[in-house]
């Protein structure tokens, strides 16, 4: 999936754009697609599970997804994701997508359960007329129970 961000109008845009197919992947269970959006040297850190260096790390952990008996969903709290550009000159290069999202769980044959919340940060880079992810901070997690 490619994003335009040459237009100084429509980085912003192609940013959020972006974003939202990563997370819309995550919810799918969609490791391919999650993975594709991963730069080579991409750096994940996790309050609780440590982290992840490198694009071969991250994708074996993507790719567990939908391995288990429960289905996990993220969604974004309403009016926390800030998108910030990152610039050389005038030329934008990436973006940090910032703000607070909710995790629920359904276990097979219940409904689904609001689990938790956190808050993250994500530094987005343009690689080839694509945005991709390249740091992810996820931070502050707090459990619903």
């Amino acid at each position: 999936m490619t994003f335009s961000a040459s237009a100084k109008s429509d980085w912003q845009k192609s940013a959020k754009a972006a974003d939202d197919a990563y997370w819309e992947a995550f919810n799918r269970e969609d490791s391919k697609s999650m993975n594709e959006f991963l730069t080579d040297d991409v750096e994940f850190y996790h309050d609780r599970g440590g982290m992840l260096i490198e694009k071969k790390k991250l994708s074996a952990a993507n790719d567990g997804m939908g391995k288990g008996p429960n289905k996990i969903r993220r969604e974004s709290v309403p009016g926390t994701v800030k998108i910030f550009p990152m610039r050389n000159g005038e030329e934008v290069y990436g973006a940090i997508v910032n703000g607070e999202h909710r995790f629920y769980v359904t276990e097979k044959g219940k409904s689904e359960e609001f689990v938790g919340h956190a808050y993250f940060t994500q530094l987005m880079l343009i690689k080839g007329g694509k945005w991709k992810v390249s740091r992810i901070f996820s931070y502050e997690h707090v459990d619903a129970k």
